[in-house]
């Protein structure tokens, strides 16, 4: 499992790196230019940390190629394709020897390689294409209203700060007309909006130890934890963060340098900005698909 960390981690210090050598993005800021990467049989998006490893469109392995193939002769891989990694998280029991204890659980991470669907002849493509217009900030707005039932949101124009409090469990942003475009105001409201679902009666992820989040420990994971959900959760409505810190070279060597001290860092905090947004969405869900299972990657 800790060769899978380590593959990972390198493919995000590599993202990482160019970005700052080219004056690019975050990998975890990406716009996913033709929605959000997913399955092309299963139809089923990616998830957590596979969305910093994909590009965005859609994506079949080699043997889903083949079974296609089957049908459609004119279907085939293009000469010279690379593949992409695909990572996927999941548990295997180990039964007690002892009937009056609980069976085991360990967790395992593994990797498969998929195709972007540009790369195989033949295909019929549906080309996913987003609308910018006001009823993407309605959804943005019902899934938000609906999260207020749990956590006190309280937008106040001329406020200065955002933040979360969580001896407070509340969290306060600036007005929308405040920002110089809709997407950085949902991707700030949305960054804390994943803070808050660190409390300890949520998902618990801050130090017990911890009065407040920042200035602790557990900060430097947390608040990549708040970026990678914010991005996701935009990535989910079609927008995504146009702020100007995506293209600062000092927040990107931040970042790389704690990436680069801990394989487990990134994997880590993309599992946890998942499972952040899980949890928000339960509220209001949106069109989306299960996470897929070890069974879904074997047979297809």
């Amino acid at each position: 499992m800790s060769k899978v960390y380590e593959i990972v981690q390198t493919k995000i210090i590599q993202a990482i790196e160019e970005a700052i050598e080219n004056g690019g993005t975050a990998p975890w800021r990406k716009p996913w230019k033709g929605g959000i990467p997913r399955n092309y049989i299963t139809k089923k998006p990616y998830r957590g940390i596979n969305l910093m490893l994909l590009a965005g469109g859609q994506y079949l392995t080699f043997n889903q190629i083949k079974d296609l193939q089957k049908k459609n002769p004119e279907i085939k891989l293009k000469k010279g394709s690379k593949s992409d990694m695909v990572v996927y998280w999941g548990f295997v029991e180990k039964k007690s020897e002892n009937d009056n204890e609980e069976d085991e659980k360990y967790g395992f991470l593994k990797y498969y390689r998929v195709f972007h669907s540009s790369n195989v002849e033949g295909l019929k493509i549906d080309e996913e294409v987003f609308n910018f217009d006001n009823v993407l900030n309605e959804q943005c707005e019902e899934l938000v209203s609906a999260y207020q039932e749990e956590v006190e949101i309280n937008v106040l124009f001329g406020s200065n700060r955002a933040f979360y409090s969580p001896s407070n469990d509340k969290i306060v942003v600036p007005a929308i007309n405040q920002y110089p475009n809709v997407s950085e105001y949902y991707a700030t409201l949305f960054h804390e909006m994943i803070h808050s679902t660190g409390h300890i009666t949520r998902l618990n992820r801050f130090d017990g130890s911890d009065s407040t989040i920042f200035g602790s420990k557990s900060y430097s994971k947390e608040e990549l934890v708040a970026e990678i959900g914010a991005n996701m959760l935009l990535a989910m409505f079609g927008m995504e963060d146009e702020s100007q810190q995506e293209n600062s070279i000092a927040y990107l060597y931040g970042w790389l340098t704690k990436i680069k001290k801990d394989p487990k860092f990134i994997v880590q905090a993309a599992q946890r900005a998942q499972k952040a947004c899980d949890y928000i969405l339960e509220f209001n869900p949106i069109e989306t698909s299960d996470n897929e299972t070890e069974s879904d990657l074997v047979t297809n």
